[in-house]
Protein backbone atom coordinates (compact mmCIF):
# COMPACT_ATOMS: atom_id res chain seq x y z
CA UNK A 1 0.00 0.00 0.00
CA UNK A 2 3.05 2.46 1.09
CA UNK A 3 4.67 1.62 -2.29
CA UNK A 4 1.27 2.88 -4.63
CA UNK A 5 0.92 5.81 -2.61
CA UNK A 6 4.69 6.75 -3.33
CA UNK A 7 4.17 5.81 -6.62
CA UNK A 8 1.15 8.00 -6.70
CA UNK A 9 2.83 10.88 -5.52
CA UNK A 10 5.83 10.65 -7.36
CA UNK A 11 4.27 10.33 -10.92
CA UNK A 12 1.88 13.24 -9.18
CA UNK A 13 4.99 15.81 -8.91
CA UNK A 14 6.39 14.63 -12.40
CA UNK A 15 3.33 15.68 -14.18
CA UNK A 16 3.26 18.64 -12.32
CA UNK A 17 6.77 19.64 -13.39
CA UNK A 18 6.15 18.10 -16.74
CA UNK A 19 2.66 20.32 -16.88
CA UNK A 20 4.85 23.36 -15.48
CA UNK A 21 7.53 23.33 -18.27
CA UNK A 22 5.44 22.62 -21.34
CA UNK A 23 2.86 25.57 -20.18
CA UNK A 24 4.12 27.96 -18.00
CA UNK A 25 7.80 28.26 -18.81
CA UNK A 26 9.97 29.73 -15.74
CA UNK A 27 10.07 33.42 -16.28
CA UNK A 28 13.93 34.51 -16.85
CA UNK A 29 16.08 36.15 -14.38
CA UNK A 30 15.71 39.87 -14.49
CA UNK A 31 18.95 41.44 -16.18
CA UNK A 32 21.77 43.98 -15.38
CA UNK A 33 22.60 45.30 -18.65
CA UNK A 34 25.83 47.35 -18.44
CA UNK A 35 26.26 49.58 -20.51
CA UNK A 36 29.95 51.02 -21.39
CA UNK A 37 31.67 52.81 -24.44
CA UNK A 38 34.15 49.73 -25.07
CA UNK A 39 37.44 49.49 -25.80
CA UNK A 40 39.50 47.37 -28.24
CA UNK A 41 42.42 47.40 -25.84
CA UNK A 42 41.59 43.38 -24.30
CA UNK A 43 43.83 43.93 -21.14
CA UNK A 44 42.30 46.79 -20.13
CA UNK A 45 38.85 45.85 -20.84
CA UNK A 46 39.79 43.06 -18.34
CA UNK A 47 40.61 44.86 -15.81
CA UNK A 48 37.92 47.60 -15.54
CA UNK A 49 34.71 46.68 -17.56
CA UNK A 50 34.93 42.85 -16.64
CA UNK A 51 35.88 43.86 -12.95
CA UNK A 52 32.80 46.06 -12.74
CA UNK A 53 30.53 43.97 -14.33
CA UNK A 54 31.95 40.94 -11.83
CA UNK A 55 31.25 43.16 -8.79
CA UNK A 56 27.81 43.82 -9.93
CA UNK A 57 27.17 40.14 -10.43
CA UNK A 58 28.60 39.56 -7.21
CA UNK A 59 26.96 42.33 -5.52
CA UNK A 60 23.13 40.96 -7.52
CA UNK A 61 23.32 37.01 -7.82
CA UNK A 62 19.85 37.11 -8.82
CA UNK A 63 20.12 39.08 -11.64
CA UNK A 64 21.86 37.95 -14.49
CA UNK A 65 24.98 40.37 -15.84
CA UNK A 66 24.34 41.43 -19.53
CA UNK A 67 26.61 43.46 -21.71
CA UNK A 68 26.42 46.34 -24.28
CA UNK A 69 29.19 49.02 -25.80
CA UNK A 70 27.94 52.33 -27.37
CA UNK A 71 31.09 52.62 -29.87
CA UNK A 72 29.77 50.35 -32.51
CA UNK A 73 33.17 50.89 -34.55
CA UNK A 74 34.62 49.17 -31.57
CA UNK A 75 31.56 46.51 -31.85
CA UNK A 76 33.26 46.06 -35.24
CA UNK A 77 36.53 45.40 -33.94
CA UNK A 78 36.03 43.34 -31.80
CA UNK A 79 34.17 40.85 -34.23
CA UNK A 80 36.33 40.88 -36.99
CA UNK A 81 39.56 40.46 -35.03
CA UNK A 82 38.13 38.09 -32.48
CA UNK A 83 34.91 37.09 -33.22
CA UNK A 84 33.72 38.61 -30.14
CA UNK A 85 30.16 39.25 -30.17
CA UNK A 86 28.94 42.47 -28.16
CA UNK A 87 25.58 44.03 -28.75
CA UNK A 88 24.82 47.47 -29.11
CA UNK A 89 22.46 49.15 -27.13
CA UNK A 90 19.24 48.35 -29.34
CA UNK A 91 20.56 44.78 -30.15
CA UNK A 92 20.72 44.67 -26.28
CA UNK A 93 16.95 45.80 -25.74
CA UNK A 94 16.19 43.52 -28.73
CA UNK A 95 17.44 40.42 -27.31
CA UNK A 96 15.59 41.67 -23.52
CA UNK A 97 12.65 41.34 -25.18
CA UNK A 98 12.81 38.34 -27.38
CA UNK A 99 13.87 37.04 -24.03
CA UNK A 100 10.99 37.48 -22.40
CA UNK A 101 12.70 39.48 -19.25
CA UNK A 102 10.42 41.39 -17.64
CA UNK A 103 12.45 43.57 -15.32
CA UNK A 104 16.06 45.13 -16.38
CA UNK A 105 18.37 47.54 -14.80
CA UNK A 106 20.29 49.40 -17.21
CA UNK A 107 23.77 50.51 -15.40
CA UNK A 108 26.24 52.84 -17.57
CA UNK A 109 29.54 52.83 -16.81
CA UNK A 110 30.13 56.37 -18.09
CA UNK A 111 31.73 59.20 -16.58
CA UNK A 112 29.09 61.69 -16.84
CA UNK A 113 25.91 62.39 -18.22
CA UNK A 114 27.16 63.50 -21.61
CA UNK A 115 25.98 62.94 -25.35
CA UNK A 116 27.16 59.12 -25.01
CA UNK A 117 24.48 58.58 -22.06
CA UNK A 118 21.83 61.23 -23.27
CA UNK A 119 21.72 58.89 -27.27
CA UNK A 120 21.83 55.64 -24.55
CA UNK A 121 18.79 56.89 -22.51
CA UNK A 122 16.88 57.82 -25.60
CA UNK A 123 17.45 53.73 -26.78
CA UNK A 124 16.70 52.27 -23.90
CA UNK A 125 13.58 54.62 -23.09
CA UNK A 126 12.07 53.78 -26.00
CA UNK A 127 11.49 49.62 -24.91
CA UNK A 128 9.75 51.11 -21.40
CA UNK A 129 6.83 49.41 -22.35
CA UNK A 130 7.89 46.42 -23.22
CA UNK A 131 8.34 44.84 -19.15
CA UNK A 132 7.14 45.07 -16.19
CA UNK A 133 10.03 47.56 -14.70
CA UNK A 134 12.74 49.34 -16.34
CA UNK A 135 15.03 51.61 -14.64
CA UNK A 136 18.61 52.92 -15.83
CA UNK A 137 21.25 54.05 -13.42
CA UNK A 138 23.26 57.05 -13.46
CA UNK A 139 26.71 57.85 -14.80
CA UNK A 140 29.83 57.35 -12.18
CA UNK A 141 29.97 61.39 -10.99
CA UNK A 142 26.04 62.79 -10.80
CA UNK A 143 25.57 64.06 -7.24
CA UNK A 144 28.04 65.66 -5.04
CA UNK A 145 28.50 62.52 -3.15
CA UNK A 146 29.52 60.93 -6.09
CA UNK A 147 32.41 63.12 -6.64
CA UNK A 148 33.17 63.14 -3.29
CA UNK A 149 33.29 59.27 -3.47
CA UNK A 150 35.36 59.73 -6.19
CA UNK A 151 37.82 62.07 -4.66
CA UNK A 152 38.82 60.07 -1.93
CA UNK A 153 38.80 56.74 -4.24
CA UNK A 154 41.55 58.44 -6.06
CA UNK A 155 43.54 60.80 -3.50
CA UNK A 156 42.47 58.97 -0.48
CA UNK A 157 45.26 56.35 -0.81
CA UNK A 158 47.42 57.57 -2.90
CA UNK A 159 51.49 58.45 -2.28
CA UNK A 160 51.57 61.73 -4.28
CA UNK A 161 48.74 63.36 -2.34
CA UNK A 162 50.09 66.42 -0.84
CA UNK A 163 53.47 65.46 -1.90
CA UNK A 164 55.11 69.19 -2.41
CA UNK A 165 56.59 69.76 -5.18
CA UNK A 166 54.12 67.32 -7.28
CA UNK A 167 51.39 67.38 -8.95
CA UNK A 168 48.73 64.23 -9.36
CA UNK A 169 47.40 65.62 -13.10
CA UNK A 170 43.93 63.62 -14.53
CA UNK A 171 43.39 63.31 -18.37
CA UNK A 172 39.79 63.19 -19.13
CA UNK A 173 38.38 62.95 -22.44
CA UNK A 174 36.32 66.40 -22.61
CA UNK A 175 33.21 67.15 -24.87
CA UNK A 176 31.47 69.45 -26.46
CA UNK A 177 28.01 68.62 -23.83
CA UNK A 178 27.17 70.75 -20.86
CA UNK A 179 28.38 67.97 -18.91
CA UNK A 180 31.92 68.92 -19.71
CA UNK A 181 31.86 71.08 -16.47
CA UNK A 182 32.13 67.97 -14.57
CA UNK A 183 36.03 68.35 -14.87
CA UNK A 184 36.32 71.94 -13.42
CA UNK A 185 33.36 70.70 -10.49
CA UNK A 186 36.32 67.44 -9.75
CA UNK A 187 39.38 69.70 -9.71
CA UNK A 188 37.25 72.25 -7.26
CA UNK A 189 36.10 69.35 -5.01
CA UNK A 190 39.78 68.29 -4.65
CA UNK A 191 40.99 71.13 -3.70
CA UNK A 192 38.03 71.39 -1.18
CA UNK A 193 39.13 68.40 0.33
CA UNK A 194 42.63 69.28 0.92
CA UNK A 195 44.47 67.82 -2.32
CA UNK A 196 45.50 71.32 -3.97
CA UNK A 197 48.20 69.61 -5.58
CA UNK A 198 45.88 67.32 -8.00
CA UNK A 199 44.27 68.81 -11.35
CA UNK A 200 42.21 67.70 -13.88
CA UNK A 201 42.47 68.65 -17.70
CA UNK A 202 40.98 67.25 -21.13
CA UNK A 203 42.42 66.44 -24.10
CA UNK A 204 38.97 67.82 -26.42
CA UNK A 205 37.69 70.06 -23.94
CA UNK A 206 37.84 72.71 -20.66
CA UNK A 207 39.89 72.36 -19.03
CA UNK A 208 42.94 72.58 -21.57
CA UNK A 209 46.11 71.37 -21.36
CA UNK A 210 47.15 74.64 -21.89
CA UNK A 211 45.37 75.88 -18.69
CA UNK A 212 46.44 72.79 -16.57
CA UNK A 213 50.59 73.93 -17.16
CA UNK A 214 49.73 77.14 -16.53
CA UNK A 215 48.31 76.19 -12.99
CA UNK A 216 51.40 73.70 -12.93
CA UNK A 217 53.85 76.59 -13.01
CA UNK A 218 52.16 78.99 -10.69
CA UNK A 219 52.00 76.45 -8.09
CA UNK A 220 55.81 75.81 -8.25
CA UNK A 221 55.45 72.00 -9.43
CA UNK A 222 58.49 70.37 -10.41
CA UNK A 223 57.12 66.61 -10.87
CA UNK A 224 53.89 65.68 -12.79
CA UNK A 225 52.13 62.22 -11.73
CA UNK A 226 49.96 61.26 -15.30
CA UNK A 227 46.69 59.50 -14.90
CA UNK A 228 43.59 58.94 -17.25
CA UNK A 229 40.43 59.84 -16.00
CA UNK A 230 38.73 57.69 -17.68
CA UNK A 231 37.03 54.02 -17.34
CA UNK A 232 40.01 52.34 -19.53
CA UNK A 233 43.46 53.20 -20.41
CA UNK A 234 42.48 52.54 -23.95
CA UNK A 235 43.82 54.67 -26.97
CA UNK A 236 43.65 58.12 -25.41
CA UNK A 237 45.68 57.24 -22.81
CA UNK A 238 48.58 55.26 -24.57
CA UNK A 239 48.75 58.11 -27.20
CA UNK A 240 47.11 61.53 -26.30
CA UNK A 241 48.45 61.19 -22.70
CA UNK A 242 51.60 58.96 -22.67
CA UNK A 243 52.70 58.75 -26.27
CA UNK A 244 55.78 59.59 -27.17
CA UNK A 245 54.62 62.40 -30.23
CA UNK A 246 54.75 65.83 -29.82
CA UNK A 247 50.91 66.49 -28.79
CA UNK A 248 51.21 63.95 -26.14
CA UNK A 249 50.60 65.66 -22.89
CA UNK A 250 53.61 63.85 -21.77
CA UNK A 251 55.91 65.34 -24.42
CA UNK A 252 54.68 68.57 -23.59
CA UNK A 253 54.62 68.32 -19.98
CA UNK A 254 57.88 67.36 -20.39
CA UNK A 255 58.97 69.92 -23.03
CA UNK A 256 57.85 72.44 -20.15
CA UNK A 257 60.38 71.39 -17.85
CA UNK A 258 58.46 68.82 -15.49
CA UNK A 259 59.87 65.53 -14.71
CA UNK A 260 56.41 63.14 -15.74
CA UNK A 261 55.65 60.10 -14.84
CA UNK A 262 52.62 57.86 -16.43
CA UNK A 263 50.48 55.54 -14.93
CA UNK A 264 47.99 53.34 -17.03
CA UNK A 265 45.71 52.90 -15.03
CA UNK A 266 41.71 53.03 -16.19
CA UNK A 267 39.32 54.56 -13.59
CA UNK A 268 37.51 51.08 -13.48
CA UNK A 269 40.63 49.39 -12.00
CA UNK A 270 40.30 51.29 -8.62
CA UNK A 271 37.76 49.12 -6.32
CA UNK A 272 36.10 51.82 -4.62
CA UNK A 273 34.96 53.60 -8.34
CA UNK A 274 33.85 49.81 -9.53
CA UNK A 275 31.86 49.91 -5.67
CA UNK A 276 30.01 53.45 -7.31
CA UNK A 277 28.66 51.92 -9.90
CA UNK A 278 27.21 48.99 -7.59
CA UNK A 279 25.72 51.55 -5.29
CA UNK A 280 23.85 53.09 -8.37
CA UNK A 281 22.99 49.67 -9.76
CA UNK A 282 20.77 49.50 -6.00
CA UNK A 283 19.71 53.45 -6.40
CA UNK A 284 18.21 52.92 -9.98
CA UNK A 285 16.20 49.54 -8.24
CA UNK A 286 15.16 51.59 -4.85
CA UNK A 287 14.27 54.58 -7.40
CA UNK A 288 11.26 53.08 -8.95
CA UNK A 289 11.01 52.50 -13.25
CA UNK A 290 11.11 54.71 -15.81
CA UNK A 291 7.71 56.34 -16.84
CA UNK A 292 6.57 55.55 -20.21
CA UNK A 293 5.60 58.26 -22.17
CA UNK A 294 1.97 59.73 -22.82
CA UNK A 295 0.70 60.64 -25.45
CA UNK A 296 -0.73 64.46 -26.25
CA UNK A 297 -4.74 64.20 -26.76
CA UNK A 298 -5.15 67.22 -27.91
CA UNK A 299 -6.36 68.31 -31.62
CA UNK A 300 -3.85 71.20 -32.97
CA UNK A 301 -6.14 73.63 -35.06
CA UNK A 302 -5.24 74.13 -38.43
CA UNK A 303 -1.43 74.70 -38.83
CA UNK A 304 -0.10 77.69 -40.55
CA UNK A 305 3.54 76.99 -41.69
CA UNK A 306 4.17 80.90 -41.79
CA UNK A 307 2.61 81.43 -38.43
CA UNK A 308 5.54 81.37 -36.04
CA UNK A 309 5.65 81.53 -32.13
CA UNK A 310 8.69 81.95 -29.83
CA UNK A 311 7.91 81.08 -26.21
CA UNK A 312 9.81 82.29 -23.63
CA UNK A 313 9.93 79.93 -20.55
CA UNK A 314 11.58 81.13 -17.16
CA UNK A 315 11.23 79.77 -13.99
CA UNK A 316 9.15 82.75 -12.82
CA UNK A 317 9.32 85.55 -9.38
CA UNK A 318 6.78 86.99 -7.58
CA UNK A 319 8.97 90.19 -7.73
CA UNK A 320 7.75 92.77 -9.84
CA UNK A 321 10.38 95.53 -10.56
CA UNK A 322 13.15 92.53 -10.86
CA UNK A 323 10.55 90.55 -13.17
CA UNK A 324 10.21 94.11 -15.25
CA UNK A 325 13.95 94.71 -15.66
CA UNK A 326 14.71 90.95 -16.41
CA UNK A 327 12.29 88.40 -17.54
CA UNK A 328 10.77 91.70 -19.47
CA UNK A 329 13.49 92.67 -20.69
CA UNK A 330 15.21 89.59 -22.20
CA UNK A 331 11.83 89.05 -23.94
CA UNK A 332 11.66 92.58 -25.40
CA UNK A 333 15.03 91.74 -26.53
CA UNK A 334 13.99 88.82 -28.47
CA UNK A 335 10.92 90.10 -29.77
CA UNK A 336 12.98 93.16 -31.12
CA UNK A 337 15.45 90.76 -32.98
CA UNK A 338 12.58 88.46 -34.67
CA UNK A 339 9.79 91.05 -35.45
CA UNK A 340 8.10 87.81 -37.64
CA UNK A 341 7.73 85.75 -34.62
CA UNK A 342 5.03 86.51 -31.83
CA UNK A 343 6.62 85.90 -28.67
CA UNK A 344 4.42 84.39 -25.52
CA UNK A 345 5.91 83.91 -22.07
CA UNK A 346 5.33 80.67 -19.83
CA UNK A 347 6.72 79.81 -15.87
CA UNK A 348 7.50 76.98 -14.86
CA UNK A 349 7.36 77.58 -11.10
CA UNK A 350 3.22 77.08 -10.68
CA UNK A 351 3.47 78.56 -7.30
CA UNK A 352 4.65 81.91 -8.62
CA UNK A 353 1.95 81.63 -11.32
CA UNK A 354 -0.61 81.45 -8.43
CA UNK A 355 0.78 84.08 -6.32
CA UNK A 356 0.44 86.50 -9.20
CA UNK A 357 -2.77 85.57 -10.39
CA UNK A 358 -4.23 86.21 -6.76
CA UNK A 359 -2.38 88.71 -5.57
CA UNK A 360 -2.08 91.18 -8.81
CA UNK A 361 -4.57 88.90 -11.41
CA UNK A 362 -1.80 88.86 -14.15
CA UNK A 363 -2.38 85.41 -15.53
CA UNK A 364 0.85 83.30 -16.67
CA UNK A 365 0.54 79.90 -18.74
CA UNK A 366 2.41 77.05 -17.48
CA UNK A 367 4.56 74.80 -19.95
CA UNK A 368 1.46 72.50 -20.62
CA UNK A 369 -1.15 75.53 -20.92
CA UNK A 370 1.30 77.48 -23.36
CA UNK A 371 1.84 74.70 -25.99
CA UNK A 372 -1.67 73.68 -25.60
CA UNK A 373 -2.87 77.37 -26.78
CA UNK A 374 -0.20 77.65 -29.39
CA UNK A 375 -1.30 74.45 -30.87
CA UNK A 376 -5.12 75.54 -30.70
CA UNK A 377 -3.79 79.00 -32.47
CA UNK A 378 -2.51 77.12 -35.47
CA UNK A 379 0.88 77.98 -34.88
CA UNK A 380 2.86 75.40 -37.70
CA UNK A 381 6.29 76.40 -36.60
CA UNK A 382 6.74 77.09 -32.24
CA UNK A 383 10.73 77.75 -30.97
CA UNK A 384 10.80 77.24 -27.10
CA UNK A 385 13.82 79.62 -25.61
CA UNK A 386 14.70 78.65 -21.94
CA UNK A 387 15.83 81.47 -19.86
CA UNK A 388 17.25 78.98 -17.04
CA UNK A 389 20.79 79.41 -16.33
CA UNK A 390 21.75 75.26 -16.98
CA UNK A 391 20.76 72.19 -17.68
CA UNK A 392 18.94 71.40 -14.69
CA UNK A 393 15.62 70.05 -12.97
CA UNK A 394 13.73 72.90 -14.37
CA UNK A 395 15.22 72.77 -18.42
CA UNK A 396 14.59 68.77 -18.48
CA UNK A 397 11.10 69.01 -17.33
CA UNK A 398 10.62 71.96 -19.69
CA UNK A 399 12.40 69.86 -22.40
CA UNK A 400 9.71 66.84 -21.46
CA UNK A 401 6.81 68.92 -21.03
CA UNK A 402 7.21 70.69 -24.65
CA UNK A 403 8.43 67.56 -26.73
CA UNK A 404 5.44 66.36 -26.09
CA UNK A 405 3.60 68.88 -28.42
CA UNK A 406 6.14 68.51 -31.32
CA UNK A 407 3.97 66.90 -33.34
CA UNK A 408 1.30 69.34 -33.08
CA UNK A 409 3.77 71.47 -35.37
CA UNK A 410 5.23 71.51 -38.85
CA UNK A 411 8.33 72.54 -37.39
CA UNK A 412 9.61 72.34 -33.38
CA UNK A 413 12.55 73.34 -31.53
CA UNK A 414 13.97 74.00 -27.95
CA UNK A 415 16.67 76.46 -27.44
CA UNK A 416 19.46 75.75 -24.70
CA UNK A 417 19.89 77.61 -21.37
CA UNK A 418 22.60 80.31 -20.83
CA UNK A 419 25.71 77.91 -20.16
CA UNK A 420 25.75 75.26 -22.27
CA UNK A 421 29.03 75.48 -24.24
CA UNK A 422 32.11 76.60 -23.48
CA UNK A 423 31.40 80.07 -25.75
CA UNK A 424 28.93 80.55 -23.49
CA UNK A 425 30.98 80.56 -20.25
CA UNK A 426 33.36 83.26 -22.28
CA UNK A 427 30.53 85.40 -23.25
CA UNK A 428 28.85 85.32 -19.62
CA UNK A 429 32.17 86.23 -18.07
CA UNK A 430 32.68 89.20 -20.60
CA UNK A 431 29.38 90.04 -19.95
CA UNK A 432 29.97 90.56 -16.19
CA UNK A 433 33.50 91.28 -15.61
CA UNK A 434 34.85 93.22 -19.16
CA UNK A 435 33.74 96.43 -18.13
CA UNK A 436 33.44 96.04 -13.97
CA UNK A 437 34.94 98.59 -11.74
CA UNK A 438 36.78 95.55 -9.51
CA UNK A 439 37.57 93.18 -11.62
CA UNK A 440 41.17 92.40 -10.61
CA UNK A 441 40.84 94.46 -7.90
CA UNK A 442 43.84 93.19 -5.31
CA UNK A 443 41.77 94.25 -2.29
CA UNK A 444 38.45 93.13 -3.31
CA UNK A 445 36.99 89.95 -3.78
CA UNK A 446 33.60 89.73 -6.47
CA UNK A 447 31.05 87.01 -5.13
CA UNK A 448 28.40 85.51 -7.40
CA UNK A 449 25.79 83.64 -5.34
CA UNK A 450 24.02 80.73 -7.51
CA UNK A 451 21.26 78.64 -6.05
CA UNK A 452 22.69 74.80 -6.56
CA UNK A 453 21.18 71.93 -7.42
CA UNK A 454 21.26 68.07 -6.85
CA UNK A 455 21.49 68.12 -10.29
CA UNK A 456 25.02 67.00 -12.50
CA UNK A 457 24.49 70.60 -14.20
CA UNK A 458 25.66 72.29 -10.68
CA UNK A 459 29.13 71.88 -11.96
CA UNK A 460 28.52 74.74 -14.09
CA UNK A 461 29.28 76.67 -10.94
CA UNK A 462 32.72 75.44 -10.65
CA UNK A 463 33.53 75.55 -14.29
CA UNK A 464 32.62 79.42 -14.74
CA UNK A 465 34.81 80.37 -11.55
CA UNK A 466 37.67 78.36 -13.16
CA UNK A 467 37.44 80.19 -16.31
CA UNK A 468 36.56 83.30 -14.51
CA UNK A 469 40.15 82.83 -13.10
CA UNK A 470 41.67 81.24 -16.65
CA UNK A 471 40.40 84.74 -18.14
CA UNK A 472 42.38 86.60 -15.35
CA UNK A 473 39.37 87.28 -13.17
CA UNK A 474 41.41 85.72 -9.92
CA UNK A 475 39.16 87.50 -7.37
CA UNK A 476 35.72 86.29 -8.57
CA UNK A 477 34.76 83.32 -6.79
CA UNK A 478 31.00 81.42 -7.66
CA UNK A 479 29.15 79.91 -4.62
CA UNK A 480 25.32 78.21 -4.27
CA UNK A 481 22.62 78.28 -1.46
CA UNK A 482 22.05 74.72 -2.06
CA UNK A 483 25.30 73.16 -4.21
CA UNK A 484 28.57 72.99 -4.37
CA UNK A 485 30.31 75.45 -4.11
CA UNK A 486 29.10 76.06 -0.18
CA UNK A 487 28.99 79.48 1.44
CA UNK A 488 32.04 78.32 3.79
CA UNK A 489 34.14 77.15 0.61
CA UNK A 490 33.74 80.33 -0.87
CA UNK A 491 34.77 82.46 2.74
CA UNK A 492 37.68 80.29 2.14
CA UNK A 493 38.79 81.00 -1.84
CA UNK A 494 38.13 84.71 -0.48
CA UNK A 495 40.41 85.05 2.61
CA UNK A 496 43.08 83.12 0.83
CA UNK A 497 42.77 85.76 -2.20
CA UNK A 498 43.50 88.27 0.81
CA UNK A 499 40.70 91.18 0.05
CA UNK A 500 39.45 93.18 2.50
CA UNK A 501 35.63 93.88 0.73
CA UNK A 502 32.89 91.69 -0.54
CA UNK A 503 31.11 92.66 -3.40
CA UNK A 504 27.94 89.88 -3.19
CA UNK A 505 26.06 89.79 -6.55
CA UNK A 506 23.14 87.12 -7.26
CA UNK A 507 24.23 84.90 -10.12
CA UNK A 508 20.34 84.55 -10.59
CA UNK A 509 18.60 85.60 -13.95
CA UNK A 510 16.12 87.62 -11.35
CA UNK A 511 17.16 89.61 -8.42
CA UNK A 512 14.41 87.77 -6.47
CA UNK A 513 14.21 86.02 -2.94
CA UNK A 514 17.15 84.65 -2.76
CA UNK A 515 18.75 87.79 -3.30
CA UNK A 516 17.05 89.85 -1.45
CA UNK A 517 17.00 87.30 1.47
CA UNK A 518 19.73 84.24 1.00
CA UNK A 519 22.30 87.32 -0.16
CA UNK A 520 21.74 90.21 0.85
CA UNK A 521 19.12 89.48 4.32
CA UNK A 522 19.82 90.84 7.57
CA UNK A 523 19.49 87.31 9.18
CA UNK A 524 22.07 85.23 11.04
CA UNK A 525 21.93 82.95 8.19
CA UNK A 526 22.14 85.66 4.97
CA UNK A 527 25.68 85.67 3.35
CA UNK A 528 26.14 89.33 4.11
CA UNK A 529 25.90 88.60 7.42
CA UNK A 530 28.85 85.98 7.10
CA UNK A 531 31.05 87.91 5.44
CA UNK A 532 30.79 90.88 8.10
CA UNK A 533 31.23 88.70 10.91
CA UNK A 534 34.19 87.50 8.87
CA UNK A 535 35.56 91.10 9.04
CA UNK A 536 34.82 92.07 5.38
CA UNK A 537 33.52 94.91 4.43
CA UNK A 538 30.13 94.04 2.12
CA UNK A 539 28.59 95.68 -0.46
CA UNK A 540 25.22 94.08 -1.98
CA UNK A 541 24.63 94.77 -5.59
CA UNK A 542 20.52 93.78 -6.37
CA UNK A 543 20.51 93.04 -9.72
CA UNK A 544 19.97 89.49 -12.02
CA UNK A 545 21.57 88.94 -14.47
CA UNK A 546 18.99 89.37 -16.66
CA UNK A 547 19.58 93.17 -16.33
CA UNK A 548 22.75 92.74 -17.98
CA UNK A 549 22.39 93.52 -22.05
CA UNK A 550 25.27 91.36 -22.67
CA UNK A 551 23.86 88.13 -20.89
CA UNK A 552 20.13 88.74 -22.86
CA UNK A 553 21.90 89.25 -26.40
CA UNK A 554 23.21 85.62 -25.28
CA UNK A 555 19.71 84.53 -25.08
CA UNK A 556 18.87 86.16 -28.18
CA UNK A 557 21.95 84.19 -29.82
CA UNK A 558 20.94 81.13 -28.64
CA UNK A 559 17.34 81.64 -30.19
CA UNK A 560 19.33 82.43 -33.77
CA UNK A 561 21.62 79.06 -33.02
CA UNK A 562 18.20 76.91 -32.35
CA UNK A 563 16.86 78.63 -35.38
CA UNK A 564 19.98 77.29 -37.81
CA UNK A 565 20.06 74.30 -36.59
CA UNK A 566 16.62 73.49 -37.21
CA UNK A 567 16.08 74.93 -40.04
CA UNK A 568 13.46 77.24 -39.09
Amino acid sequence: MKKVLAFGLALSLLLGCMGMAVGQAEEPKPVILVVSFGTSYNDSRKATIDAIEADIAAAYPDYEVRRAFTAQTIIDILAEREGLEIDNVTGAMERLVADGVRRVIVQPTHIMNGYEYDDMVAEVTAYADQFDFLAIGEPLLTSEADYEAVVEALLAESEFAGEAGTAVVYMGHGTEHAANATYSELEAMMHAQGYSNAFVGTVEGYPTLDGVIAKLTAAGVERVKLYPLMIVAGDHANNDMAGDGEDSWKSRLTGAGFEVECFMQGLGENAAVRARYVEHVQAAIDGGAVAVPKAVSIEPGERDAGKKAILVVSFGTSYGETREVTLDAIEADIAAAYPDWDVYRAFTAQTVIDILAERDGIEIDNVTEAMERLAAEGYGTVLVQPTHVMNGYEYDDLVAEASAYAGCFEAFAIGEPLLTSEADYEAVIDALLADSEYAGSAGVALVYMGHGTEHFANAAYSQIESMMHAMGYGNAFVGTVEGFPALEQVLAEVAACGAEKVVLMPFMVVAGDHANNDMAGDGEDSWKTAFAEAGYEVECVLEGLGQNAGIRALYVAHVQDAIDANGL
